[in-house]
């Protein structure tokens, strides 16, 4: 063999074997789609909470006689404890009607590849058929939504993800039988579909904005709406609302009384505007700490929006809970973001930082303009010794038919978590406290252990 023939072999296999190498350590957003493991009744520590843990979602059966909690977790060890990356996965508990046997994890839902895909933001709901969902998103980790986007060691994000789903048609056997997962729709949904009144149900997906990325994928970025028609079985992208100052577009639609559909949405109340006004003589601010929810309406079924504007209903830059109750009223969860003001019709004011503390519960009995209750779910906050903050964050709720809501949420994601859960009426929301028989204030679903505990291994 001639000594130049003979080198280009050589430079050939070192290249493909360098490339084979980086391949293993290169993140390949391919391998989401790749349908995750369902480990029911899992043993050792996967049927175990995890040192983080949060952002739970419930679900109820129509009889209430079972009840889902939902959350993900397993994240990486840092000084100020654990937090979210390609390590995570999510975590199902079953629970009965007065929330208790909450003992376990029943189901774990985790990638083949875990640590280099996550299983995240899971979403629980009953169709009117009566079967009960679980989804959640899978993603690689090309990039991290949090620290100006680009990708350091807790990067989550590929900018692909996609939503995937399990359905059960006999949630209060004592072992339900799950369907094989199935990906429904790119994307992210951390909030619950809303049954249209003509029988159709519409989808929050969201795309996670990066505005420092410009390109194709940019086009799919914002709060997408998805619809079926044929309960489930097919879905459709009908339109797409752009949220600003914020990544997450964490968005719910409710069908108003008149067949408006309302989206709300989350904001990072952090960024300000400002304007000039002849009459100040300078420039002025038009935002404000409690400007974290916004919203728009469609006239069309949710094909389009008008202008996205900031809500009167003040929000922190946290998820927000609305839905719509067997009575017809509305239910509204939500961090206190100087509420008193917001009830009483004054104006929101600038200059007061309001953090991810006290949850508060409000009923509406005219589709949304007034507000009334304010029952109030869990009021803690605490700073550990190395000053992380344990926060209150991420209601979510389900209601059976005989009018009990369940409720849950979580405390201290990132350090000796908690997944809490509650039972209550509308009764006991609009007196502020409980006054039903069969009401429960507040029950912990899953307690994670301390942060020294070691991360589940990558088996």
């Amino acid at each position: 063999m001639k000594p130049i023939k003979k080198l280009a072999i050589l430079l050939l296999s070192f290249t493909l074997s360098a490339s084979l190498f980086a391949d293993e350590k290169k993140p390949n957003w391919t391998l989401s789609e790749t349908p995750a493991d369902i480990l029911v009744n899992p043993t050792g520590t996967l049927s175990k909470g995890r040192p983080y843990q949060g952002t739970p979602n419930i679900v109820v059966s129509a009889t209430g006689k079972r009840v889902f909690t939902i959350w993900y977790g397993n994240g990486t060890k840092k000084p100020t404890g654990h937090h979210e990356n390609t390590d995570n996965y999510v975590m199902v508990s079953y629970g009965d009607e007065n929330l208790e046997n909450f003992e376990r994890v029943n189901i774990v839902i985790r990638s083949p590849h875990i640590g280099r895909v996550r299983c995240f933001d899971p979403c629980g709901w009953r169709d009117p058929q009566g079967r009960v969902w679980i989804a959640w998103c899978q993603s690689t980790g090309e990039y991290d939504f949090r620290t100006r986007y680009f990708k350091n060691q807790d990067a989550q994000w590929s900018r692909r993800g996609s939503t995937w789903a399990i359905y059960t048609d006999n949630p209060d056997a004592p072992e339900p039988v799950w369907s094989a997962p199935r990906r429904l729709f790119d994307g992210n949904m951390i909030n619950k579909p809303t049954f249209l009144k003509n029988g159709d149900a519409l989808y929050p997906v969201c795309f996670f904005t990066m505005k420092e990325k410009q390109d194709m994928l940019s086009q799919k970025e914002g709060a997408g709406v998805w619809i079926s028609k044929d309960k489930g079985e097919t879905f459709k992208q009908i339109g797409n609302v752009r949220i600003p100052d914020s990544p997450y577009a964490e968005h719910m639609f409710i069908e108003k009384n008149d067949g408006t559909i309302w989206l709300l949405g989350r904001r990072e109340p952090y960024t300000f505007y400002g304007r000039y006004s002849d009459a100040a003589k300078g420039t002025i601010t038009y935002a404000c700490e409690t400007d974290g929810i916004v919203e728009a309406f469609s006239k069309d079924g949710g094909k389009s929006f008008g202008r996205t504007h900031f809500s009167k209903i003040p929000g922190i830059g946290s998820r927000t809970h609305i839905s719509r109750l067997k009575s017809g009223n509305l239910l509204l969860m939500k961090n206190w973001a100087n509420d008193d003001l917001w009830l009483a019709g004054k104006p929101k004011v600038v200059g007061q930082r309001i953090y991810r503390k006290t949850l508060v519960a409000y009923i509406s009995k005219d589709d949304g303009k007034t507000w009334e209750g304010g029952y109030i779910l869990d009021d803690r906050r605490k700073t550990t010794t190395d000053g992380d903050k344990r926060d209150i964050a991420y209601p979510d709720a389900s209601e059976a038919d005989n009018g009990f809501i369940y409720v849950v949420w979580d405390f201290s994601r990132h350090d000796d978590p908690q997944i809490i859960t509650a039972k209550l009426t509308e009764a006991d929301i609009l007196a502020g406290k409980i006054v039903t028989k069969g009401s429960v204030a507040s029950v912990v679903a899953n307690q994670g252990p301390p942060s020294e505990e070691p991360l589940e291994d990558r088996r």
